[in-house]
């Protein structure tokens, strides 16, 4: 039991923003603001789009922190159920939350410039 929470651990501080599922979604998202990703590990978009939503993140982390803004993803494909409580209807889709609250799509959400200016305005 020890070393899979070590290696839940280790996933998520090699990604840099937190890994969401079922089991700690609201636990996670009820506090401070939230950018989340939904993706398809086999959607070729999903794909194509992960190298912009790491750079968003590592470009955005150190000055988000300190507002309570944090970035979570969620797999579609292992999670069904909280990508259909969010109405996704594709991938990938970010969204953002406040306090636990869907606040809806964020606008031109699979550009690099519109998620760093909506990012930077929470």
């Amino acid at each position: 039991m020890k070393f899979a929470t070590l290696a839940i651990a280790f996933a998520t501080a090699v990604s840099g923003y937190t890994l969401l599922d079922s089991s700690n979604f609201a636990a996670k998202t009820k506090d401070g603001n939230w950018l989340v990703k939904y993706y398809s590990p086999t959607c070729p978009w999903s794909r194509r789009f992960a190298p912009t939503w790491e750079k968003v993140y590592s470009d955005l982390q150190d000055a988000l922190a300190p507002k309570d803004v944090f970035f979570g993803e969620v797999d579609c494909k292992v999670d069904r159920a909280l990508c259909d409580a969010a109405d996704i209807d594709g991938y990938p889709t970010v969204v953002y939350y406040s306090a636990g609250v869907n606040k809806g799509e964020v606008p031109g959400g699979q550009s690099y410039e519109s998620l760093v200016e909506y990012a930077q305005k929470i």
